[in-house]
C-alpha cells in the first residue's frame, strides 16, 4: 500500500514500500539533499562564506550579497522541503508541520526588509546593506523551523528507518554522487 490515513493537510505513507518503488530516491534527492543545502545556506547567510579564511576572496559588499543569497536560498529550499514531505506525514505530526509551513509563509514578507540595495549614483556601484535585526530573526526562524522539522521526518520513516541500521556516510557520498 503506497498510502495510507490522510486528511486535508496531508497523509501517512509507508516509504518502505514495494508499491513505491522511487522512495529511496526521493527521500535522498527531495528531503535529505534539501536538508543538507540548508545548513550550507545557513552558513553562508550567517558568514557570507562557507570555510574560514575563504572571505579574503571577497569584500564587504560581495559579503554581504552572498549572505543575502544564502537567506534566500534557505527560505527557498525551506519551502521546498516542507512542499516535498507534507503529503507523508503522519497524521499526529500534521498540525506541528501546518504550523511550520506558516511560519515559513509568514516570513516571506520580511525578506524584502532584511536588505537594502543601494547604487551610488556617482561610481554606480551597487551597495547591499544589511537590516541585521530582521536578518537574524529571519535566520533563527528558519534555524528553528528545520530543527522542528525533523522530528516529524523522522516520525515518518523519511530521515530513518526504524529498523535498519544508518551508514551515514554511504549516504552522503550517495547524495555527493548525485542519488
Amino acid at each position: 500500500m503506497a498510502k495510507k490515513g490522510g486528511s486535508e493537510f496531508g497523509g501517512e505513507i509507508n516509504a518502505g514500500s514495494d508499491a513505491w518503488n522511487v522512495a529511496d530516491g526521493y527521500t535522498k534527492l527531495k528531503i535529505l539533499r534539501q536538508l543538507i543545502m540548508l545548513d550550507r545556506w545557513d552558513t553562508i547567510a550567517q558568514f557570507g562564506t562557507e570555510e574560514i579564511d575563504e572571505d579574503i576572496a571577497f569584500d564587504n559588499n560581495q559579503l554581504r550579497k552572498r549572505r543575502v543569497e544564502g537567506l534566500q536560498r534557505m527560505y527557498s529550499t525551506i519551502k521546498q522541503l516542507l512542499g516535498n514531505v507534507v503529503f507523508a506525514i503522519k497524521k499526529d505530526d500534521q498540525a506541528k508541520v501546518k504550523a511550520l509551513v506558516d511560519r515559513v509563509t509568514n516570513i516571506e514578507e520580511f525578506m524584502e526588509r532584511a536588505f537594502e540595495e543601494k547604487e551610488d549614483l556617482v561610481s554606480h556601484v551597487v551597495m547591499f546593506e544589511i537590516n541585521e535585526v530582521v536578518f537574524k530573526n529571519i535566520i533563527g526562524i528558519l534555524q528553528d523551523v528545520k530543527d522542528k522539522l525533523n522530528i516529524p521526518l523522522n516520525n515518518a520513516g523519511l530521515i530513518f528507518r526504524p529498523s535498519e541500521e544508518i551508514d551515514l556516510d554511504k549516504i552522503m557520498n550517495e547524495i555527493i554522487e548525485g542519488g
